[in-house]
């Protein structure tokens, strides 16, 4: 019988090297682990690369949905984003009655806040006369930076959003009705000369309160003949 035999000197062009590992060489098989990782990292890359390319096809549909909730918004949902110049303008205008709500309880250590999560509405109640001078003929000069940022908050904006405002003073217990009116004008008139818009503001009476009372609603709104 023929013997067999087995040479260590193999003709190096007949060896076929081994790729991603396959080889029984520790160096080898480190080199195509590290070529299989980075494979599945490319690959996970493009997925979200893919991701992120087609997520703006879904502004649409973010927008529709912001819209369904016009009635019942909050403030902060405003905040987090929405589609469109007329969805910018209105987190804009959100944004402008959050921070007037923060002013007011930084300066206003009596006023009670409340953001309105069903309504929408920032609702500031208190003691009149932590606004007025004891006479009520003026606003007080110490609060003149919350004027200003009240006024800021009522400005015109653009595609028809606005934020609108009613100063209701409390009328029960009261002796004379039109020294409250008077107040209520003193406080529209600072406003509105600090440049708010007229058309967002009104002032009036309400009976629910003691006398000495004031509220302030800040509601954001689309605006008459807004799309």
């Amino acid at each position: 019988m023929p013997e067999t035999h087995t040479s260590g000197n193999t003709d190096p062009d007949m060896v076929v090297p081994l790729r991603f590992g396959a080889s029984r060489d520790r160096d080898e098989g480190g080199d195509g682990a590290t070529l299989l990782y980075l494979g599945v990292f490319i690959l996970l890359l493009a997925f979200f690369i893919l991701l992120n390319s087609i997520s703006h096809f879904h502004d649409e549909k973010v927008g529709a949905v912001i819209r369904s909730v016009d009635q019942a918004f909050s403030t902060q949902a405003l905040l987090t984003g929405a589609a469109g110049d007329r969805q910018h303008s209105r987190r804009d205008a959100a944004r402008a009655v959050q921070d007037l709500g923060d002013l007011i309880r930084a300066q206003l250590p009596l006023a009670k806040v409340e953001a309105g999560t069903e309504t929408g509405t920032l609702v500031v109640a208190l003691p009149a006369a932590n606004l007025f001078l004891a006479d009520g003929s003026a606003v007080r000069p110490s609060h003149q930076a919350l004027m200003d940022r009240m006024a800021r908050t009522l400005e015109r904006r653009p595609h028809g959003v606005l934020v609108r405002a009613e100063f209701l003073f409390a009328t029960k217990g009261a002796a004379d009705p039109s020294a409250l009116m008077t107040r209520a004008g003193v406080l529209a008139r600072a406003v509105t000369a600090l440049g708010a818009d007229p058309a967002s503001l009104s002032v009036g009476l309400e009976s629910g309160a003691e006398t000495g009372q004031v509220r302030l609603l800040f509601t954001v709104q689309a605006g008459e003949g807004a799309q």
